[in-house]
């Protein structure tokens, strides 16, 4: 199939979920919802394939946010296969849906050089990998946020967001993506420094974007030591994850978008 063709089926696979007044609770329709995403996330590889790899190694800003919003959609898929968590695809694919729409328009190519070692090549996929945890992590962290604070409003019949799991457990699964993803950042971040004359052709330079990930590196680890050894938990917790990825975010994504997008 062609870009383009890959890219409305992905679409459209992903509206269905979001069509308004849809009830969940019936199987069969769950069945039809999970049978749409399973198929759209399908689309959406290729997608990304065909973007990223058919012609080289063509990573850039827009290329990296589709394989990262793949990542997200693919958790989603995973933790919402019983329709537990109300709203939670407002939160994943509906910017997966934005991502997927600029796609074409911000795709300006940025090829990776073939001359790049196998081991650099898994350092740029751990990269992504963690990334898409963290960035799944930060979703979820929000969908948390938005879930407490309508349990203490009282207003989980008719809330926007909420979930038929208990706030420890969601915290629990929450906790669990932070830990993987935070491995998947230290290895990132310890393999990069051996990489960084191979991409850049130059030393270890300290510039915003290192500064930023060893700033995000720190509050993510902070926050799981705090998590395991006083118990942290509840919305002081979440602050200083998204804090942490704001700091990801400036280092990875928004480097790029300056670079690319606005100073081409």
């Amino acid at each position: 199939m062609t870009y383009w063709n890959l890219l409305s089926a992905t679409i459209v696979l992903y509206l269905i979920p979001c069509i308004p007044y849809v009830d969940l609770k019936k199987s069969n329709t769950r069945l039809l919802i999970n049978g749409a995403l399973f198929l759209g996330l399908l689309s959406h590889a290729s997608l990304f394939y065909i973007s990223t790899f058919s012609e080289g190694i063509d990573l850039n800003f827009s290329n990296a946010l589709l394989i990262i919003s793949w990542v997200t959609v693919f958790l989603y898929w995973l933790i919402n296969f019983n329709a537990l968590h109300k709203g939670f695809h407002f939160l994943t694919l509906v910017p997966a849906l934005l991502i997927l729409v600029i796609n074409p328009v911000l795709n300006d190519h940025h090829y990776l050089s073939n001359a790049y070692s196998f081991t650099a090549l898994i350092h740029i996929i751990i990269a992504l990998l963690g990334y898409s945890l963290l960035a799944f992590g930060a979703i979820f962290s929000i969908f948390l946020l938005f879930v407490e604070t309508n349990l203490h409003n009282k207003k989980t019949g008719s809330a926007l967001f909420c979930s038929d799991s208990s706030i420890l457990s969601l915290e629990s699964h929450l906790f669990a993506i932070y830990w993987v993803g935070f491995l998947l950042l230290t290895i990132t971040m310890v393999t990069g420094t051996f990489f960084t004359e191979e991409f850049f052709g130059t030393s270890l330079v300290i510039n915003h974007k290192l500064v930023f990930s060893i700033l995000a590196w720190l509050i993510y680890g902070g926050l799981l030591f705090a998590r395991a050894i006083f118990g942290w938990r509840g919305k002081k917790a979440i602050h200083f994850s998204l804090l942490a990825f704001v700091f990801l975010f400036l280092s990875y994504l928004g480097s790029k978008f300056v670079i690319e997008i606005l100073l081409p």
